[in-house]
């Protein structure tokens, strides 16, 4: 079990991340501070394994983020702010933040950054790498966002379930029955993802899946009575 701790000062951004957090399997949410004296005073007993802190709302700032590190380095912290400059970007990840999303990404991908950083993993959102990798004349932030390691193309847990039944052979209706969704909701998932990856057919979802290790090669046979 994953454990998370939120901090944010303002009420509605934190209830919106533990509503999230309350929908994530294999995620709980051990406790919630509102400014960095709280923080302070509860994290130390709990010891999550991450700490979801908005750094830039008001109760909260970078000195939060060395302070955590000091004491519980073993704690991973997950940034999720309404906005960021690279200058804001380049001063967490300095601190100690392992990934940063926004408040406004979707519920997958935020959900995405959760697992990750559980695995000590890096995980920024699409727009923070794009804006960091169009720094001009920053040869230090396209550096940090080469290491980083982040393709600004995010697909979602629910898009790669989807991916793997397409090249497994499935049909809309079938795939909808399996995931319990409809297939107006599976072919909207589709449309997304043929999108996100540049594609156009079934063929380049197939051989995504095969490239991305989704399905076995040796497993996947076109069906050899159609023409």
């Amino acid at each position: 079990m994953i454990e998370v701790f939120v901090a944010d000062s303002s009420y509605l951004c934190r209830e919106g991340v533990i509503a999230l957090i309350e929908d994530c399997k294999g995620v709980k949410l051990v406790g919630e501070a509102d400014n960095s004296k709280t923080l302070v005073s509860k994290i130390g007993k709990i010891q999550p394994d991450i700490l979801m802190l908005n750094y830039a709302s008001s109760a909260f700032n970078f000195e939060d983020i060395g302070l955590i590190m000091n004491f519980l380095p073993k704690t991973k912290i997950l940034a999720v702010t309404h906005s960021f400059t690279l200058e804001e970007i380049t001063a967490a990840i300095e601190a100690g933040v392992t990934s940063h999303v926004l408040l406004e990404c979707s519920r997958e991908e935020i959900s995405d950054a959760i697992y990750a950083t559980a695995k000590d993993d890096k995980f920024f959102c699409g727009q923070i790498v794009d804006k960091m990798m169009r720094a001009g004349g920053s040869d230090d932030l396209s550096k940090l966002a080469e290491e980083i390691a982040c393709d600004p193309i995010k697909i979602s847990t629910r898009e790669l379930d989807i991916i793997k039944l397409i090249a497994e052979g499935n049909t809309n209706k079938e795939i909808a029955e399996e995931l319990f969704i409809s297939t107006h909701t599976v072919m909207t998932h589709r449309k997304n993802i043929m999108s996100k990856l540049g594609i156009n057919n079934t063929a380049g979802i197939v051989l995504y899946a095969v490239r991305e290790n989704l399905i076995d090669p040796g497993k996947f046979l076109f069906d050899q009575g159609s023409s």
